[in-house]
């Protein structure tokens, strides 16, 4: 049995199905080759993480350095549905229509 969710490799979906020990991700250098070869030279923030996990800098520092040498990190698309008139007004502090960052109605909030 795993100690923690680091141990247990990705069951928790920490790098999004990568496995952390590939050749790329084991130096900066051999990484930069990998994205070099893409077109737009672009990397995900699993691949971030587990260049992080290895070679043990922060990723702020790594985004920084990559940047520098070419490489951005691709921005995930935010799901959204669009609320009309007709939509359900039920649904406003949850369920599908409701913003997931909101802090709600206060309903919940309370003791």
């Amino acid at each position: 049995m795993p100690l923690s969710c680091h141990d247990a490799g990705d069951e928790h979906g920490r790098f999004g199905g990568l496995d952390r020990d590939e050749d790329c991700f084991q130096s900066l250098e051999t990484f930069v080759d990998e994205v070099a070869e893409r077109v737009p030279a672009t990397y995900s923030c699993f691949e971030l993480q587990c260049l992080c996990w290895n070679i043990r800098r922060s990723p702020q520092d790594l985004i920084r350095e990559l940047a520098s040498l070419g490489a951005t990190l691709f921005s995930r698309a935010t799901p959204r549905r669009i609320r009309t008139f007709s939509s359900n007004p039920h649904d406003r502090w949850y369920g599908p229509g409701s913003e997931p960052t909101h802090g709600g109605s206060g309903f919940d909030n309370r003791d």
